[in-house]
């Protein structure tokens, strides 16, 4: 069974990035979803492995969905353009890795995070 990871993230373009990177890495791709609403929803109904999170959505920026993965202790990475540090210090253990992204940068976060 592989791996299942949840992905919020607002642009389809690079939520179909990553969501291939996601699958040519062989794990299952939950989403993309594409506002926080969704993604809280998505967690409460079935929880991940891990999480690839877009800082800012259209309902939002992610820190509500990432408080919630530390009550479960789902581990994830923020994949943002543009950091926001003040959110990046509400969840100092969470990586970032800056859009545009590497395909093996977020390989090995995951394999990182979850093993």
């Amino acid at each position: 069974m592989s791996n299942r990871i949840l992905l919020v993230e607002d642009d389809p373009a690079v939520a179909a990035v990553i969501a291939n990177i996601l699958e040519d890495a062989n794990y299952a791709v939950d989403g993309p979803y594409q506002t926080l609403a969704d993604g809280i929803a998505a967690v409460a109904e079935d929880m991940p492995s891990a999480a690839v999170l877009d800082i800012r959505l259209k309902d939002g920026d992610v820190g509500l969905l990432a408080g919630d993965l530390d009550l479960y202790g789902i581990p994830y990475v923020f994949c943002s353009g543009a950091p926001d540090f003040a959110l990046m210090r509400k969840h100092p253990t969470a990586p970032l890795i800056l859009k545009p992204l590497l395909p093996t940068e977020l390989e090995r976060m995951l394999q990182t995070m979850l093993h």
